[in-house]
């Protein structure tokens, strides 16, 4: 890297680093004040403030790693050859597509709840909110996945190669087959138990993008392995 690169790349990873901490320290306190006012409260109301406790813990986590990625006192990628390089950025991308769809799974289980509120007609507008997160990080991790963010688009040349088109197809693959049996069963619930068809709905697309993101993981670091 030259200079002018360097500085470039150092700017990003400070503000990264600064942006993850923001959401680390924001999901911990909302955490925090989740379950201290879900303890004194009950019903509805202590289910309202243990969503957002566990919405504050999923943005902990993420924060926490993202973070870590971008810590301050990490030098190597400074001079570091375009090889070594290449081998960071998809060890990263593999972190990252290992943790987004555990978060996923989190928000799906955080959103049942609000979700039958929904469906009985007693909605408030963090029901909405909650229902959509799992939506949200169904698709953020399908578009991780096939390249389209913005990581990805800006270190295109270091992660893309004839291996990630094989790989990628796979994933994607695995998470069309995952997509169409949940789209399946939603429509056979629909007809027998139409109460529970939009959860399955809910969960068909949270699954499907969480087995794009899971596959293509394993599937690389399966075939770093090999190599």
């Amino acid at each position: 890297m030259d200079e002018q690169e360097l500085a470039r790349v150092g700017r990003a990873r400070t503000r990264k680093f600064w942006s993850a901490i923001a959401m680390a320290g924001l999901g911990a306190a909302g955490a925090a004040f989740g379950f201290a006012i879900g303890q004194e409260d009950g019903g509805d109301a202590a289910t309202g403030w243990g969503l957002m406790a566990g919405i504050g813990l999923s943005f902990v986590l993420v924060g926490c790693g993202i973070a870590w990625l971008n810590r301050p006192n990490d030098r190597s990628w400074m001079t570091e050859p375009p090889q070594g390089k290449r081998e960071r950025l998809q060890a990263q991308r593999s972190r990252q597509l290992f943790l987004f769809p555990v978060v996923a799974v989190i928000f799906l289980f955080v959103a049942i709840e609000p979700l039958r509120r929904i469906l009985a007609g007693e909605p408030q507008l963090r029901d909405y909110l909650s229902v959509l997160l799992p939506v949200l990080y169904g698709w953020l991790t399908a578009a991780i996945a096939m390249g389209w963010d913005g990581h990805s688009r800006h270190n295109r040349r270091y992660l893309e190669d004839e291996l990630t088109v094989v790989i990628r197809a796979q994933a994607m693959t695995a998470a069309f087959l995952v997509l169409m049996g949940g789209v399946t069963v939603t429509l056979a619930l629909f007809v027998l138990r139409p109460d529970l068809a939009a959860l399955a709905l809910l969960a068909s697309l949270a699954a499907a993008g969480a087995t794009a993101d899971a596959r293509f993981a394993w599937l690389d670091r399966e075939a770093g392995r090999d190599g």
